[in-house]
């Protein structure tokens, strides 16, 4: 319940901030397997995908992110796994304890 919230929290931030939005030219958002990517400059650019996304996708679609990152704090932490359910992935291949994916 509070990670929905949350999650609202972020998608209304960065709409207002932002004035994201998506344009679906030619490929409508449909509950099917799909890649979407950004071009990595900072890693907002996952959030923003995220919040264009129509709910029910949201839902479902899972970013991949750098474990380092995302695990340095107890709020980063809290959002990567529990706001956004990604997949985090450890950078540095000798850390790594199983194949990330």
């Amino acid at each position: 319940m509070f990670a929905q919230l949350v999650a609202l929290l972020i998608i209304t931030f960065a709409r207002l901030i932002t004035a994201v939005r998506g344009i679906w030219q030619g490929v409508a958002p449909r509950p099917e397997k799909r890649v979407y990517f950004a071009n990595h400059a900072s890693n907002g650019d996952f959030v923003l995908i995220w919040t264009v996304l129509p709910g029910k996708l949201r839902d479902k679609t899972r970013p991949v992110a750098a474990a380092d990152y995302w695990l340095s704090s107890k709020l980063k932490t809290f959002i990567g796994r529990s706001v956004f359910n990604a997949l985090l992935i450890e950078r540095n291949p000798e850390e790594r304890t199983a194949d990330p994916v």
